[in-house]
């Protein structure tokens, strides 16, 4: 299926620039200068992609990206800024966004960038996955269906999940009561082909604890094996249909 790719900058020049690059490699591209703009093609069609920066004429771009988060069947969401600011990085990265992208940007770069963020999030809805592998996991009561990317709380709530959450997770109840390194973590489970950047695994399982904490200890299940990594501390059961 052709991958659409929504560009959300008020620069109309970096919307065409990117619209040229990303379309002569056989994309589809669509570009809003706003977050209004934005919301009127997310109605028309879903896209596989944002690409969002993060001033808009009309909305903060971390409001936006919270938003898009919340939808039903979020899409990935790539963060371009002119900040390069490690705070602000990092709070791009926190607030659930794929990658983040300093303007000015080197094309090949990005395009490289933009493939990777489409390769994680086609292997988090589960485009690359054998039978064998288990599509659902239930621990304390929560439900995570790994082909939908659906994460449920005890009482039957989604919860939300950014792709690099979502890996993150799997590669976790994958692998209960076993002490994963990051670079584990990034890798995922063994048919998961992309993985998550470096910086987004200690960000991802920030938030990945404080959206188990909504029930209570939830938080908890996620613990910190210091110098090493993380183990899921949870009994977790695997079955092959919800």
């Amino acid at each position: 299926m052709e991958k659409r790719i929504l560009i959300v900058d008020g620069d109309a020049a970096v919307r065409s620039e990117i619209t040229g690059l990303l379309s002569g490699y056989g994309l589809n591209v669509i570009g809003a200068g706003s977050a209004r703009e934005m919301d009127q093609v997310l109605r028309q069609a879903p896209v596989n992609l944002i690409m969002l920066d993060l001033l808009l004429p009309d909305a903060s771009g971390l409001s936006v990206c919270a938003r898009l988060l919340n939808l039903p069947a979020p899409p990935a969401i790539m963060v371009i800024s002119q900040s390069g600011d490690e705070c602000d990085v990092v709070v791009g990265l926190e607030i659930g966004a794929d990658d983040y992208v300093i303007k000015p940007f080197r094309p090949r770069e990005l395009l490289a960038r933009v493939k990777a963020v489409l390769r994680r999030s086609d292997d988090a809805r589960g485009g690359d996955r054998t039978s064998t592998t288990a599509t659902v996991y239930r621990f304390g009561g929560w439900r995570f269906n790994v082909v939908t990317q659906e994460l449920f709380d005890p009482r039957g709530v989604a919860v939300p999940l950014s792709t690099a959450e979502f890996l993150v997770l799997w590669a976790l109840v994958a692998r209960p009561h076993e002490v994963l390194t990051r670079d584990e973590l990034r890798q995922g489970p063994p048919d998961v082909h992309s993985r998550p950047a470096p910086q987004q695994v200690n960000v991802a399982v920030s938030r990945l604890r404080s959206k188990l904490n909504r029930v209570e200890g939830g938080g908890q299940m996620i613990r910190t094996v210091r110098h090493v990594g993380y183990i899921f501390a949870m009994p977790v059961d695997r079955v092959h249909d919800d």
